[in-house]
């Protein structure tokens, strides 16, 4: 769906992209992440054929935007980070400005409105102004606007940018069933949480270049097998008394022991773990679960980044 290499951008002086080889394979929901200034909006308005690299190649949805970009932006969707000028329309009329400009045929416009007012969730504000809406109201139109010709790619940039926790909510489910509808999508955010859980894989961005590709699982894996063995982190839940926490205190080369909302973590060496399990056990507690402790991507994003910036 895309393939970019040794894409490279530059403003003046500043070099935005420094030799970008991503590909996007069909169907896969792609997060994008990396801090400010990594040049992810750069990359982004290439994909979707607003910009220009200044050295590299770039196919999107197997065509060069920089010889066919209407037939690229037929088969796009593509969502600002930022909403712009507001405009002075209802809902339905923005969608129908954006389906016409799109080249939504007249007898469909009706019906594919509908559709992706109920998709987002908004049929009952068709007839309220665009400018009425709240922060989360404006994104859900700005994702409306962005499915309305029904394309096979999506591109969003900060999708889930201010949003309020349930609003947040609201537009990861609506990416989750897009994707399940087999939308390719490409993502960016800075909302680590949100992308683990919604995505297929993870690109990081940082000061322009690549530093990490793949699947969420084995960028975790990766983390976890570059642990220390003597740091290897064990959340468990156990009732009795007095508390697990004081037993656990006595507990020989156990560090970073915290209490947690519904049990507690520590830190231990891989093959010390289990004392901790017998001296609970011994104290004659019930433990109800005793694992490791699945590595964050936020730990993943820190680990491959050095905190650069373009």
């Amino acid at each position: 769906m895309i393939a970019l290499s040794g894409v490279r951008k530059r403003y003046d002086a500043l070099e935005a992209l420094k030799g970008v080889d991503l590909e996007v394979e069909p169907g896969e929901l792609l997060g994008l992440i990396g801090p400010n200034g990594a040049g992810k909006t750069s990359l982004l308005r290439i994909v979707a054929t607003l910009s220009k690299p200044d050295e590299g190649r770039v196919r999107v949805l197997g065509c060069d935007p920089n010889v066919v970009p209407g037939k690229i932006r037929r088969r796009l969707g593509y969502m600002p980070a930022e909403f712009g000028r507001l405009p002075d329309m209802t809902v339905h009329e923005y969608l129908s400005y954006f389906a016409a400009a799109v080249g939504v045929p007249r007898r469909e416009r009706l019906r594919r409105i509908e559709d992706v007012l109920e998709l987002v969730d908004l049929v009952e504000r068709r007839d309220t102004l665009v400018s009425a809406g709240s922060t989360g109201i404006k994104q859900r139109i700005l994702i409306a606007k962005t499915l309305v010709h029904d394309p096979e790619l999506l591109v969003l940039d900060e999708p889930a940018a201010g949003l309020d926790p349930r609003a947040r909510v609201e537009v990861r489910e609506v990416l989750k069933e897009l994707n399940g509808l087999g939308k390719t999508i490409v993502v960016s955010s800075h909302i680590l949480a949100d992308l683990e859980e919604i995505c297929d894989a993870i690109a990081i961005l940082e000061a322009g270049e690549l530093v990490a590709r793949g699947p969420v699982a084995e960028l975790k894996a990766r983390l976890r097998a570059g642990r220390p063995r003597c740091s290897w982190r064990v959340v468990l839940r156990a009732e009795g008394s007095p508390s697990p926490l004081e037993v656990l205190a006595e507990v020989p080369g156990l560090g970073d022991l915290v209490a947690l909302d519904d049990g507690m973590r520590f830190t231990t060496a891989e093959r010390d773990a289990n004392a901790a399990l017998a001296a609970l056990l011994a104290a004659g507690h019930v433990v109800l679960s005793f694992r490791e402790e699945e590595p964050r991507l936020e730990e993943v994003f820190l680990r491959e980044t050095e905190g650069l910036v373009t």
